[in-house]
């Protein structure tokens, strides 16, 4: 019987004891492992309705709305800008020729009062026939402009690509933040003498007629790069225009 005692006992000491350490009592989680399938028969079930899914403090449902894809967004932001309506129109002694983006538009109705604007104009051509006080040409884009008298000036301002073709008079002619201009100088112009003035304009050219009248217009570019030096003993300042051989 001691023998037997000893038996239990040491089978006994095999059972797991519980974490918190109190002695003979049995770990519930390896009690309720030993059930097996007869676990869960005192579980009740639980429905969609009792869970918090979905649910705000307040008990109601939260309706989630669904959010404007980048792609509508973006396409929101970059809506191009409605074209304003082409037009020719006075103003005082001014007249103004704007948005024209196609076709060939000639201004005969000016005299040497009126001054003619030109801007916001892309693919176009434009004659001024009459003799009128001065001419600009403002953020065009590929334009060619007739112009046969002008009493002041010809300006041309924040253009690219844009053609000047001026035949008898024009005393100045300023060509200032253009990219790729071209003035073409008939030789009527050129017995006048204009003087031509540039500044802050990039891959410019004047096109001068060739020596008989049978030959082709030549076309000559205008610097816009400078080498400057500095006398190290009189501190002169010089500039002189890059000149591009080859």
């Amino acid at each position: 019987e001691a023998n037997k005692g000893k038996g239990a006992g040491a089978a006994e000491s095999k059972q797991p004891e519980a974490s918190g350490g109190g002695s003979g009592a049995v770990n519930p989680l390896f009690a309720a492992l030993n059930q097996g399938g007869d676990i869960t028969k005192g579980l009740k079930k639980v429905t969609r309705d009792m869970t918090n899914k979905d649910k705000t403090v307040s008990g109601k449902v939260e309706v989630v709305k669904p959010k404007a894809s980048a792609t509508s967004a973006a396409s929101k932001k970059k809506a191009p800008a409605k074209q304003k309506p082409a037009a020719i129109r006075k103003q005082g002694f001014r007249i103004w020729v704007e948005n024209f983006t196609e076709g060939v538009q000639e201004i005969k109705e000016a005299d040497i009062k009126n001054e003619v604007y030109i801007t916001n104009c892309k693919n176009a051509g434009f004659s001024v026939a009459p003799k009128v006080k001065t001419v600009t040409i403002d953020s065009c884009q590929k334009v060619q402009i007739e112009i046969n008298e002008v009493l002041t000036s010809v300006d041309m301002i924040n253009c690219k690509g844009c053609t000047l073709y001026i035949k008898k008079m024009a005393p100045t002619i300023n060509i200032d933040k253009c990219d790729g201009p071209r003035v073409v100088l008939f030789q009527e112009l050129l017995d006048t003498k204009p003087q031509i003035v540039t500044s802050m304009t990039s891959d410019m050219n004047i096109s001068v007629p060739g020596a008989t009248a049978d030959d082709d217009f030549k076309d000559v570019p205008i610097p816009y790069q400078y080498i400057t030096t500095v006398d190290p003993q009189s501190k002169a300042v010089q500039s002189v225009a890059m000149s591009h051989m080859g």
